[in-house]
């Protein structure tokens, strides 16, 4: 492609055939170390680029993203839904019904989940990092699920248990 460029034959290829000894040659190399580093860094920039292009805010993509950045050996981070547990109901209030889930010695209440738990915490989706990864990382594991996810959704990471 018109971006591959192989500094060390274009700088030979274009000095003349008369000029074309050892010396001139490193000479010339010399001159061009300068954009050819220039280029090495753009063309790395190119890719990443591209990279983040091709990925997008979907669940696969992310999780791609993240475990190619972060985990790319174990590949351990996953995502999650945002509620943690389903709210299982015994009964409604409205259907006023007696149901007997304690003795007398008992508290009155007894609870399943907390309400945490079960409630609508306002999340999308949950990341889950294992523990290595989350302490050392938490703040570019934040940056690169910010640059990724969809405008609007919410998001938290959890160490994966």
């Amino acid at each position: 492609m018109w971006f591959d460029i192989n500094w060390d034959v274009l700088v030979v290829n274009l000095t003349p055939t008369f000029l074309r000894k050892p010396a001139l040659i490193a000479y010339a190399n010399a001159l061009v170390s300068q954009v050819q580093s220039l280029h090495y860094k753009w063309y790395n920039w190119r890719i990443d680029n591209i990279y983040k292009i091709e990925h997008t805010w979907q669940v696969c993509y992310l999780r791609g993203s993240l475990n190619d950045k972060f985990d790319p050996i174990e590949r351990r981070i996953y995502i999650g839904n945002g509620l943690l547990y389903e709210t299982q109901y015994i009964f409604t209030e409205a259907e006023e019904q007696d149901v007997w889930l304690e003795t007398e010695s008992e508290p009155e209440t007894i609870w399943l989940r907390t309400e945490s738990e079960t409630a609508d915490t306002g999340l999308d989706f949950i990341v889950y990092a294992p523990e290595e990864i989350y302490k050392t990382q938490l703040d570019a594991l934040h940056a690169h699920v910010k640059f990724y996810k969809a405008g609007g959704k919410r998001y938290n990471i959890f160490i994966d248990e």
